[in-house]
């Protein structure tokens, strides 16, 4: 019998703050979770579990701490905690009727730091079969849930390979990425002419917001046209090698 596993990390810490008592509870179950300052890292080297056990003193405890915020986490939990008997010590929550990455998306909605949730998972097998490995990134925003897999990136390639992926004759030449400013900040940190904050003071909405006004007030036109031309004459050449006769 093959066992399957799914290790799953949430890439961002998750703010204490941002999050009610009750999720932070039934997170630390579904994941495991460590401390790092004033947030939590999720992550499981096995998969995230559909099944929770624990005190029922506990669970209410805490859904009486996060009563009147409204949740994913606090609208299920509710119904399982009704139909609990008094004389219940432990109760078993089953997960899979809704999903932790709506617990997830009800964080980035109240968040005023969180501006997305990252998870990448990997598929692995305990024994070597071509259908027991792969993996999956998960974007989720206040708005959307958006995933892909390794069997989805490949049925792209497979869709493009045949044709069916229109090609628009655009190509995307520059993109401003917050990860690489991010990056830049670490190294202008290093230099007092510059600036005396260190890099931990600028935040992800800084930098969102200082790409967005970049992008709104860069003239790219002379490097725009520049390209073209060079995409010219490069293409010029590519026919010339092409055409050029046979010696």
């Amino acid at each position: 019998m093959a066992d399957h596993f799914s290790p799953t990390v949430i890439q961002q810490s998750i703010p204490i703050a941002d999050m009610t008592p009750l999720e932070r509870l039934v997170l630390s179950l579904i994941f495991d979770a460590e401390p790092d300052g004033e947030a939590v890292y999720f992550h499981t080297s096995l998969g995230p579990t559909d099944a929770i056990g624990l005190s029922i003193d506990e669970l209410r405890a805490a859904f009486d701490a996060s009563a009147g915020i409204d949740s994913t986490a606090t609208t299920y939990i509710a119904e399982r905690v009704a139909v609990a008997s008094t004389d219940d010590t432990e109760i078993e929550i089953d997960f899979s009727g809704t999903s932790w990455e709506f617990i997830f998306q009800d964080i980035v909605r109240r968040s005023s730091t969180l501006r997305y949730v990252t998870a990448v998972s990997s598929f692995t097998c305990s024994k070597m079969r071509p259908d027991g490995f792969g993996g999956m990134a998960v974007l989720i925003t206040a708005d959307a849930i958006v995933g892909k897999s390794t069997n989805d990136i490949l049925e792209d390639f497979l869709a493009e390979k045949d044709g069916d992926a229109a090609d628009d004759g655009v190509h995307v030449l520059l993109r401003i990425r917050e990860d690489a400013v991010r990056r830049q900040i670490d190294k202008i940190e290093a230099d007092p002419t510059l600036t005396r904050l260190t890099a931990d003071a600028v935040n992800d909405a800084d930098i969102h917001a200082a790409c967005l006004a970049v992008v709104e007030c860069s003239d790219l036109s002379e490097e725009q046209g520049t390209a073209d031309f060079r995409a010219a004459l490069a293409a010029i050449r590519k026919a010339e090698q092409r055409l050029a006769p046979v010696s």
